[in-house]
């Protein structure tokens, strides 16, 4: 497993970096920062040419997904090579490349302590209502050929077709792609996907936007690989709140697509208005084909840097005051018209209380000490450096990058303590989720925390200096300025990273050791993802499951009782079950009738004609008479949701219609006679 693993890590890395670097090597951009941001062109065209498949009626496949993927990336870069247009600058190139490797190594090792070590099969997973739709639908692109963003489904027969529905599917795509190169399992290629975004994508893309906004400070860009990858909540906290894997891919890619608008706004629109057009699209299809609101968090970053080019445009205040005002008012108005699209709108007004939890000096607590996950310890050492950061900030007169993370935690906090209308105009495009608007404060507060620590870092030099200054003559004082340098900028990042990351620590009081924020989110991923432990869908039941496949003919329809677990019976072990969803909305007729009444089979035609309507064989339970208070079952479930496939779980030995075929303690595999013909 673990080498299907690693194969599928190369799988990814191809996809993602190979033909995006060649394309943005055309838009003038120099070599590391190509690097940085080639995912954004793998994303967007790995989601786009299986939406042109699905429209020409061509399976998507390896070959039909690769090999345009590479057409369109290499040839306008044989083009441009060939017009030996190579107007890229390579300024500090060889210090860049080191960098670039830098953040690398620390995103890996992070991801490896993280996620990869934590996980005890390469094939584990997250036995979570969610993430049934992302398992069951990497497996159905794969066997269907069907990976369109366009009424993608995970083909599941019981529900009624969408005429329509749009749904980022570019996560799915690169995790069935990845599968296929590697021909590895599913849960593998997923877990190796989630792996390389977390651990590579991510830190390679916050790089590309450290790059730009420090570039004249080797020391703050250095420290940026720390600072990225500082907060305990993202990347790691959409492993276990969904997964929101697809929020996890478009957030990676966000710092990159940031990168691109200031690196074109600042080398000038009209001498680059075709690559920064290019870039553009790319950046927007990547965005919005992984998950649209990270075109939102764009909104908010961006909004605030123009603001600030506005009001810096100027020399006199009276030209510049409204200037600034009039961009913000443009930015606010066409944030309430974009609330009112009705496609939106059911975003914005979305039900989510799952952390209206606090009240208000809770929530002002949680955020102002970077609690920004349930439970989760407070980060303290970590939001006193952002404090310092925003005053360094201030002191360099950047202002404008203080408020796209002060957004996101005010936000965070209001989500958290209140459902006021305040709430949908703040966290509405966000579906009012504050571990969203969260991780993305995360994100913008890394430039923050670089401010932060290169400002210690810089007090700590300065006091060095005149203490040794006293014993140095005047011609070595020079020479020692940058050794210093390095070596508080080593001493006080291994301090913090020692402290920041490290995961317990003894409690004096309680004799026990304590979790660390790091601490605790890994010991979640590690729970959570865990086989030892009782999921909905054990290592026992999975392993029936197998069984299940050996005593019944090749893809023969399964009925189940989906909450017992066995919705995920088909993403996980491949078996064709009929319920691939705990829902009961937008069910088929028939589908409705075998919920209410399939134990009723041998006497009912009405049931008789819906299963044989479905050509369904066998009926499968994995908690059989286990109710809610006793077995392990989804956090959605109680005795009223469970009510809802009494027609399924009221089976037993001795329904009449049925056989039993497979029978192990309190799990079952039935077929249906009564409705033989």
């Amino acid at each position: 497993m673990w080498f299907s693993f690693f194969l599928c890590i190369l799988a990814c890395v191809v996809i993602l970096y190979l033909p995006g670097f060649f394309l943005f090597r055309c838009f003038s951009l120099d070599r590391p920062t190509c690097v940085a941001c080639a995912p954004l062109a793998g994303v967007a065209f790995v989601s786009l040419i299986p939406i042109a498949n699905a429209l020409l009626g061509i399976r998507s496949s390896v070959a039909t997904v690769l090999l345009p993927l590479f057409a369109i990336c290499l040839v306008p870069y044989f083009a441009w090579r060939i017009a030996k247009r190579d107007t890229a600058r390579e300024a500090d190139g060889a210090w860049r490349w080191k960098m670039l490797v830098w953040y690398a190594a620390v995103g890996v090792a992070v991801c490896v302590y993280m996620f990869i070590k934590p996980l005890d099969g390469a094939d584990s997973f997250y036995g979570r209502a969610d993430n049934a739709t992302h398992l069951n639908m990497v497996r159905y692109f794969i066997e269907s050929g069907h990976w369109s963003s366009l009424n993608p489904t995970t083909g599941d027969l019981a529900y009624e077709p969408d005429s329509f529905k749009f749904y980022p599917a570019g996560w799915h795509c690169l995790a069935a792609l990845a599968s296929m190169m590697a021909q590895a399992d599913p849960i593998v290629a997923i877990n190796a996907t989630n792996a390389v975004i977390s651990g590579l994508v991510y830190p390679l893309s916050m790089f590309a936007l450290m790059d730009k906004l420090f570039g004249g400070s080797r020391l703050s860009i250095a420290i940026g690989a720390v600072a990225s990858l500082a907060f305990a909540c993202f990347p790691w906290s959409f492993f276990i709140k969904g997964p929101l894997v697809s929020n996890l891919l478009s957030y990676a890619l966000l710092p990159a697509t940031l990168a691109l608008f200031i690196w074109y706004i600042r080398a000038g629109v009209r001498s680059h208005w075709k690559g920064m057009l290019a870039s553009g699209l790319i950046c927007g299809v990547a965005l919005a084909l992984s998950q649209a609101n990270a075109l939102f968090c764009a909104y908010i970053f961006i909004g605030s840097y123009l603001s600030h080019r506005a009001f810096t445009r100027w020399d006199t205040a009276k030209k510049r005051i409204p200037a600034l005002l009039g961009t913000i008012a443009l930015f606010v108005a066409v944030w309430f018209a974009l609330m009112q699209v009705p496609y939106l709108a059911s975003i914005v007004n979305f039900d989510d209380h799952g952390g209206l939890n606090f009240t208000l000096m809770e929530s002002i607590f949680a955020t102002l000490t970077l609690e920004l996950y349930a439970n989760q310890p407070p980060q303290l050492l970590l939001a006193l450096v952002s404090l310092v950061g925003i005053i360094a900030a201030l002191r360099a007169k950047r202002l404008w990058l203080i408020f796209p993370p002060l957004y996101m935690l005010v936000a965070y906090g209001v989500s958290r303590c209140t459902d006021a209308y305040v709430r949908s105009v703040l966290c509405g495009f966000w579906y009012n989720d504050p571990w969203r608007m969260a991780d993305c404060a995360a994100i913008f507060l890394g430039p923050i925390v670089v401010f932060g620590l290169t400002a210690v870092i810089r007090f700590v030099v300065r006091l060095a200096r005149r203490i040794r200054s006293r014993s140095l003559s005047e011609s070595s004082r020079a020479k020692d300025s940058l050794a210093t340098t390095r070596a508080v900028a080593i001493v006080i990042l291994v301090l913090f990273v020692a402290i920041n990351f490290f995961p317990t620590f003894p409690n004096p009081a309680t004799h026990k050791r304590e979790y660390t924020p790091f601490g605790f989110m890994r010991d979640r991923i590690a729970r959570e993802y865990s086989t030892e432990r009782d999921h909905v869908y054990s290592a026992k039941e999975k392993e029936f499951v197998e069984r299940v496949k050996g005593a019944i003919p090749e893809n023969a329809l399964v009925i189940n009782s989906p909450e017992d677990g066995s919705f995920l019976a088909y993403g996980v072990n491949d078996l064709n079950t009929y319920l691939r969803h705990y829902s009961v909305a937008s069910l088929t007729d028939d589908a409705e009738i075998i919920r209410k009444r399939l134990a009723d089979v041998a006497t009912d035609p009405e049931v008789q004609q819906a299963v044989n309507n479905t050509s369904a064989q066998y009926v499968l339970l994995l908690d059989q008479g286990i109710s809610p208070d006793e077995g392990k079952w989804l956090m959605q479930t109680n005795e009223e949701t469970l009510a809802r496939w009494d027609g399924i779980n009221r089976i037993t030995d001795d329904t009449p219609g049925f056989e039993t075929v497979l029978a192990d303690d309190d799990m079952r595999l039935y077929k249906i006679v009564g409705a033989e013909q």
